[in-house]
């Protein structure tokens, strides 16, 4: 069995109900999962998302998902593409998540502060927290909004693929001078993040199309010095892989053992 730490996340085994999915994560060796409430376009290019059918299961199905979640040791939810925040915590409370990653709000920086205070304080009710995601934009404007919130239940959620799509990277016409700007950037964020660093999203970028989603050992993010950066500030959250890879199993696996290997050295 992986490390606690290492959670899978279940848009990685799109098109698989989601008991086939928790089945395919115990038997592949993860005891920590990542999925979705459900609603609208949980999907990828390779399928529909194994959600939690939070919003249209009835009260035996959600109590035969909880029993099946209960076998895992440490669970994570991904907000639904809805509106609905408030039923994102519904739904980890329900199923005892420990944290709601929710994406950067696309509004004003003191909006998106007081928007995330009030989630922070009804999450905080519930014993969850809330992992704010980075999904492009500016750098900067992802750590004003991090140190602005203020707020004991509410972090980030560093996406380190999506890294790849920050202004200041992305915009940088030299494919070596973005794969250099972007790892030093990625060890620059755990530094500032620290304390507020709650959870972590992983996958890899291919050179080739500059395509995220991709296994751990194959892209340009060097995850050896993630990692070792992680251990330098004592980070204690999850590591929940994110892959879109068509042979899903296999890449899951593949990344849960090389983080694994990643995790059991010492630095």
């Amino acid at each position: 069995m992986f490390d606690e730490r290492i959670a899978l996340g279940l848009p990685s085994l799109a098109g698989y109900t989601i008991l086939e999915a928790l089945k395919a994560a115990r038997r592949l060796g993860f005891q920590s999962v990542m999925s979705l409430p459900g609603g609208p376009n949980a999907r990828h290019s390779l399928g529909e998302f194994p959600t939690l059918r939070f919003y249209e299961a009835g009260e035996r199905e959600r109590r035969r998902l909880r029993e099946e979640l209960s076998r895992f040791k440490r669970i994570t939810i991904h907000q639904a593409w809805n509106s609905g925040w408030r039923s994102w915590i519904d739904c980890a409370s329900y199923f005892g998540a420990e944290l709601v990653t929710v994406h950067h709000p696309q509004m004003g920086l003191r909006e998106g502060i007081m928007y995330l205070r009030e989630m922070g304080d009804y999450a905080a009710r519930a014993g969850i927290r809330i992992g704010v995601e980075n999904a492009g934009g500016g750098y900067e404007g992802y750590i004003a909004l991090i140190e602005g919130i203020d707020h004991p239940a509410v972090g980030a959620t560093l996406d380190i693929g999506h890294c790849a799509y920050f202004e200041e990277v992305k915009s940088l016409p030299s494919l070596r001078a973005r794969i250099r700007r972007l790892n030093d950037l990625i060890e620059e964020l755990v530094g500032r993040l620290g304390g507020k660093l709650f959870n972590l999203h992983l996958h890899n970028v291919r050179a080739s199309d500059w395509k995220d989603h991709r296994s751990l050992p194959d892209g340009v993010i060097d995850i050896p010095r993630l990692v070792d950066r992680l251990k330098a500030i004592g980070y204690k959250g999850l590591f929940v892989i994110e892959l879109e890879e068509p042979e899903a199993e296999a890449k899951a696996e593949e990344s849960g053992r090389y983080l694994s290997e990643l995790l059991g050295r010492s630095t």
